[in-house]
């Protein structure tokens, strides 16, 4: 059945006081007709979060849920709680400062049926909003076509996934704004064992479905926009820069450790995960001395 008929995505959106970026990319989340319902984590947000979402959904054409923590539980619980309320066969993942191209979810889900997989991300770039949104700020570059091994490093589990990619590509893994077979969270699901606004969690995911046998794909065929800017500037992001490399350690580490037989399966790392962590890093801080010097000692872009 077409999916305008039967729309066959629920969208989840976690959120931790950060209501002016939800405002922000709120338009985006609508008009996709393949879209069911939206469900709004609210991760036990003191700024208003689940009042100001109600009020903006008011009008909506598609059905808005709130699910509100009385106390903050992290982004692995939060996207847990989202996933138990859908109900749709897939899921899409946003984020409170993520804005998602008009086609972004129906070309996920073409894209997905035709390569048979589980899970599946478009490109996504960096838009810099030093006051006040606009989508004029949303710029999507030209940039020449690049082959897989050059958006993918796993030297650093890290990917520039802004990158045009000739096609799709599997994916060892794919940054938060996927849509995923909600069947494949049957067997795999996120690990609350993460903590920090460190990111590690989304790979872990990622790993252990590919480990399974899921297929994750990459692909250039559409795009989201992230913002970045003082008006993200609140929630997970404001950390200090040091406490953020020292949860960067600890949850790279888990991740490594935690999937090591499979990357050395699939990837060919050799050695000890002890020795890929210092050589990762080494390289790391060499990066953030750079960062820290330009930027001073907070994780967030400052504009």
């Amino acid at each position: 059945m077409d999916s305008a008929v039967n729309p066959s995505i629920t969208i989840l959106i976690p959120t931790y006081n950060r209501i002016r970026a939800l405002e922000a990319v709120w338009p985006s989340y609508f008009g996709h007709h393949d879209v069911a319902r939206i469900i709004v984590i609210d991760d036990g947000s003191t700024d208003g979060t689940r009042e100001r979402v109600l009020e903006l959904a008011a009008d909506r054409p598609i059905p808005v849920d709130v699910i509100r923590h009385e106390t903050q539980q992290g982004q692995p619980a939060a996207r847990r709680t989202g996933i138990a309320a859908a109900r749709t066969e897939w899921v899409l993942f946003g984020e409170d400062d993520v804005w998602l191209a008009d086609d972004y979810c129906s070309t996920l889900l073409r894209e997905a049926k035709e390569l048979a997989a589980s899970v599946i991300a478009g490109r996504l770039v960096t838009a810099r909003v030093p006051d006040k949104f606009s989508r004029e700020l949303l710029v999507d570059e030209p940039q020449p076509v690049r082959d897989a091994s050059q958006v993918f490093d796993l030297s650093s589990m890290d990917a520039d996934f802004s990158a045009r990619t000739e096609r799709a590509v599997p994916a060892p893994f794919v940054h938060s704004i996927a849509l995923i077979k909600r069947d494949l969270f049957d067997t795999v699901s996120f690990d609350t064992w993460y903590a920090g606004n460190s990111w590690r969690e989304e790979t872990d995911f990622y790993l252990a479905a590919n480990s399974i046998g899921a297929r994750a794909y990459f692909t250039p065929e559409t795009v989201c926009f992230h913002l970045r800017g003082p008006i993200c500037a609140s929630g997970g992001q404001r950390i200090n820069r040091l406490v953020f490399e020292l949860l960067a350690w600890r949850n790279t580490n888990h991740l490594v450790s935690k999937h090591w037989s499979y990357l050395r399966r699939a990837y060919g790392m050799r050695g000890p995960v002890t020795l890929w962590m210092v050589r990762y890093y080494f390289r790391r801080q060499m990066a953030q001395l750079k960062r820290m010097a330009r930027h001073g000692m907070r994780s967030t872009y400052d504009g």
